[in-house]
């Protein structure tokens, strides 16, 4: 009896470590969706009111797949919903606007874009509500999630402000590494590799040492990170909309390996 409890947990383990080896293996939120178009949703797009009470409102959009909508609760600036799998083809993409459900009232939702995309099968695809809440642009990218090389990480940056107009993108202390230079708005420099570990990023106008917005940033090895520029460099008359949308620096794992 004890010989073959002995066996059922061996059994068990080896598993349960075959799971975890393949899933470390897949990225972030993409479970075994085979032969599938994976797809995120990101809100990049702030309140640009010029009213004060509606300033202070944040106003989240709901992403429609396919007439669709997959999601309890609109995406709120600037949050994503994680990767979801669709069949291969086109994907028709809609977006609507909501006031946050935590004001009162939570307001009427709003059409503001549709797009369509050509999608295929093991692709990976981020989704960008850019602009302003109020004028939605969209921008679709297609992610390279292939591993880095032993040790490494990949990111990749992009400047979604809309009014800070060309900015570079640096590490802050020895040896100040530039990682972006001279992006323009839904400029975009593509997944490249870097050591792992934390840094104090800063957003500076192009080509100089003014800075816009700092933040730090943990990059783990074996991961594929998006880096963003979002917000307002000058905040839209009165000057009261929420923090929220000051210009800052977002990031997301769209490749995430647990570190072992």
């Amino acid at each position: 009896m004890r010989q073959f409890s002995n066996a059922i947990l061996f059994t068990l383990l080896a598993g349960s470590l075959l799971l975890t080896a393949c899933e470390k293996d897949e990225p972030q939120g993409l479970g075994e969706e085979k032969d599938k178009a994976k797809v995120i949703f990101v809100n990049a797009a702030p309140n640009a009111a010029t009213t004060p009470a509606l300033a202070q409102r944040e106003i989240a959009i709901w992403p429609f797949y396919n007439g669709v909508q997959f999601n309890n609760f609109p995406i709120k600036f600037p949050w994503s919903n994680g990767y979801k799998a669709f069949v291969p083809g086109n994907l028709v993409m809609r977006f609507d606007t909501a006031r946050s459900q935590a004001n009162d009232p939570s307001g009427p939702a709003a059409n503001v874009a549709q797009i369509t995309i050509p999608t295929t099968a093991d692709t990976y695809y981020s989704v960008y509500a850019v602009g302003t809440a109020q004028k939605v642009e969209t921008v679709v990218l297609t992610d390279n999630l292939s591993l880095p090389s032993a040790g490494k990480a990949k990111i990749r940056i992009m400047n979604y402000s809309p009014d800070a107009g060309p900015i570079d993108v640096v590490v802050v202390g020895a040896g100040g590494a530039v990682l972006a230079t001279n992006l323009g708005f839904k400029g975009v420099k593509d997944f490249f590799e870097i050591d792992p570990g934390i840094f104090s990023l800063e957003i500076r106008e192009a080509g100089t040492t003014n800075v816009l917005s700092s933040r730090s940033v943990i990059i783990d090895p074996a991961s594929c990170y998006s880096i963003w520029a979002r917000g307002f460099k000058t905040m839209p008359s009165p000057g009261n909309t929420n923090a929220l949308s000051r210009i800052g620096l977002s990031y997301h794992a769209n490749r995430w390996t647990i570190p072992f």
